[in-house]
């Protein structure tokens, strides 16, 4: 019994040594609690499909006006 508590034991260390080292390694300043917040990335996503939407209608415009001559 005390051989498998001490395997058990052995290997959480391992897991969170290696979880303690993934995250030195790739880890990012924001906390899980700051990347449950997306608002950030919900007003960039609109504000990227807004500048998109007005190139295509720009486009649309020129193209129109360049067959009209």
């Amino acid at each position: 019994m005390t051989s498998t508590r001490a395997r058990i034991i052995l290997q959480a260390h391992a897991t969170r040594t290696a979880t303690a080292l993934a995250l030195l390694l790739h880890g990012r300043d924001r906390g899980p609690r700051d990347l449950r917040k997306p608002l950030g990335a919900v007003i960039g996503s609109v504000i990227i499909a807004v500048v998109i939407v007005i190139a295509v209608a720009v486009g649309t415009r020129v193209g129109a006006m360049l067959d009209a001559r």
